[in-house]
């Protein structure tokens, strides 16, 4: 008998009612309105961000220095004088951007007026820009220059007016190149001067008179005008980069120091000054002045010539000694020239805002035949450099004369020697006190130094040597100006690039084919993991 085989039941699948699908969409659609709502709603807020950030980066401005110079950084003084403006500067830069130093320039200068609104700056390319320059050249009486090239563009390189007056800056104050004295295999070095000159142009325009230092004649001291080797021409024209004037003035038969004399320099006199000159001299001081000294060590029958000064500065504080500084460190002694007694390398500086730029540069000084200049109590006066550990200073000059050997024996002065001092002295008071003091207090102020050939020419024109800035330093700051003198010039190596042909093929085989074949592997990698 057959069986009849059962039959499944069909399956039945419930469908949505009618009252579902709706509900079903509106919440898609819900969510839909949502998700269009999140992403306007992010699409404005990533706005605003963006909005309060350039907001915020408009009112606190900042720039970023990563160059290894810090060449684009501005000094404390250059900020303070920008803070103090009261009035509106406006600098025109004449240099074209195919010029080498235009790009540092422009830097420079954007960082100047981002410190200052008063600063308005013009870019005015005198070779493209004829018309603006032509105007501006005849209301400013500016002229024009032929280039190696050929061209024609303007003679300065930046003008800065505020008012009536106004001060002009070469090319030559914006940048120097110094190739070296000697062998040097790093390549020439690089003077970036710009900060100072364009500083120094601001106060030019800004301030009253110009700073005027006043430099003593009639003993032999060194002079102003070229011709000889004891001139001071090339101190006196960076003196004038720097806003400073200097004058000569005989002490001889004077009742006084003009009044327009912010500092005295005697610098390296041949004969002793006379009683009334040095009575002058100290005079002056006591009276809120500012007196410089520097004593050449010049040997006459086996002694030091006097300056007349001895007995005034020992009054303030400083004891200049009758012996000769000899250098026995090799290390700083000049290529070639083992002589002990100079030309030799000063190293070590003391704590003192004449010296506070050469502990940034970190460049020696150059000093040649050179005398001790010591403080009589250091709680009144500060050494601003010595020589070495090994060195000391020869007392028996007669015995070095003869015999051109050194002798070191007790009565000698150890090392390091010192070999300038600053000091400030009250007025109609003794000397007072040192750096470290209050340095806007009213009195006069004193720097001597053992040698003035330290102010040479090569010496200051040298960028392998801080004589320049030690130079100025000091004249900065015996005319109340030391902050704007201590604005050191941004120096940098120049390293020329030098390809042989073994050199330009690998270079070549390297950007032509490896690069492209790294490129091809990458994607390849990419593919096959995306495939995989």
């Amino acid at each position: 008998m057959s069986e009849t085989p059962k039959t499944r039941a069909p399956e039945t699948r419930s469908e949505p009612s009618r009252t579902e699908i709706p509900a079903a969409a509106s919440s898609l659609e819900a969510q839909r309105a949502a998700a269009r709502l999140y992403t306007v709603l992010g699409m404005l807020l990533v706005c605003c961000i963006v909005l309060m950030s350039n907001y915020l980066a408009f009112r606190h401005y900042a720039r970023w220095d990563w160059t290894s110079e810090r060449r684009y950084t501005l000094s404390e003084r250059s900020q303070e004088v920008l803070r103090e403006l009261g009035s509106d500067v406006d600098l025109y830069l004449f240099l074209s951007d195919g010029e080498s130093s235009y790009t540092d320039v422009r830097e420079l200068l954007d960082r100047y007026r981002a410190e200052s609104s008063h600063v308005v700056v013009h870019f005015v390319d005198a070779v493209r820009q004829r018309t603006e320059y032509t105007a501006l050249a005849e209301r400013y009486g500016l002229g024009e220059a032929m280039f190696a090239d050929g061209s024609m563009g303007a003679d300065a390189a930046m003008l800065l007016t505020a008012g009536e007056r106004r001060w002009t800056i070469t090319r030559d104050d914006l940048v120097a190149v110094d190739f070296g004295l000697g062998d040097d295999s790093e390549g020439p070095r690089i003077d970036m001067r710009a900060e100072q000159a364009i500083t120094g142009g601001i106060l030019e325009v800004t301030m009253g008179r110009r700073t005027r230092i006043c430099l003593v004649e009639g003993h032999g001291e060194w002079t102003l005008e070229g011709g000889s080797d004891r001139n001071l021409s090339t101190f006196r024209d960076e003196m004038r980069r720097e806003n400073l004037e200097i004058e000569p003035f005989t002490t001889r038969g004077a009742s006084e120091v003009p009044e327009t004399c912010d500092a005295l320099f005697v610098v390296g006199p041949l004969q002793p000054m006379t009683r009334e000159e040095a009575t002058l001299i100290r005079d002056y001081v006591r009276h809120g002045g500012n007196l410089f000294v520097a004593a050449d060590a010049e040997i006459d029958r086996g002694d030091l010539r006097p300056t007349g000064l001895e007995d005034v500065l020992r009054d303030f504080g400083v004891r200049m000694d009758r012996a000769l500084v000899l250098e026995m460190n090799a290390t700083q002694l000049m290529p070639g020239q083992p002589d002990p007694a100079g030309p030799f390398l000063v190293t070590s500086y003391g704590d003192h805002p004449v010296t506070r730029s050469l502990h940034e540069l970190q460049r020696p000084a150059v000093f040649w035949v050179a005398r001790p200049v010591r403080p009589v109590d250091a709680e009144h006066a500060t050494t601003l450099f010595s020589t070495s550990e090994e060195s000391f200073a020869e007392t028996n000059i007669a015995a070095l004369v003869q015999t051109h050997e050194p002798n070191r024996d007790d009565d000698d002065l150890g090392g390091p020697v010192s070999l300038a001092v600053a000091t400030r002295v009250e007025p109609d008071g003794p000397a007072h006190e040192d750096a470290g003091q209050d340095e806007n207090a009213r009195g006069g102020r004193v720097v001597v130094v053992g040698d003035a050939e330290f102010l040479r020419g090569e010496a200051l024109s040298s960028m392998q040597y801080a004589n320049l800035e030690l130079a100025t330093s000091i004249a900065g700051w015996l005319c109340a100006r030391e902050a704007l003198i201590s604005i050191p010039p941004r120096r940098g190596e120049s390293h020329p690039v030098q390809l042989t042909q073994d050199d330009a093929w690998n270079l070549a085989f390297r950007v032509v084919f490896l690069m492209p074949l790294a490129v091809v592997f990458l994607g390849f990698a990419v593919w096959w993991n995306r495939r995989s």
